[in-house]
């Protein structure tokens, strides 16, 4: 993760709100995709949807300072990211 860099989805991945958060999918033509993440956060899904208009680390530490996030708090935003971008799901824009 490049905290500098300002992320989008990748071709083909969506999300959708849900009661308990929300789901990030991948669907290309006619078959379905295994890379399925359930986000039990609505906080989570928030910030997903503001990757695009600002830089990853900044986002994270105006949500980190804006709701008093802890240290375990923080680290979790940080490794929802980071799977995001492992998984692929994510790229820098």
């Amino acid at each position: 993760m490049d905290p500098s860099r300002t992320y989008r989805l990748a071709a083909g991945f969506s999300w959708r709100r849900e009661s308990f958060g929300g789901i990030l999918f991948h669907f290309e033509g006619s078959k379905p995709d295994p890379r399925l993440t359930f986000v039990e956060s609505a906080f989570l899904i928030d910030l997903l949807e503001l990757t695009e208009q600002a830089p990853l680390g900044q986002i994270m530490a105006e949500a980190a300072v804006w709701f008093r996030l802890d240290e375990g708090q923080c680290g979790a935003m940080k490794d929802f990211f980071n799977t995001l971008i492992e998984r692929e799901a994510l790229v820098p824009q």
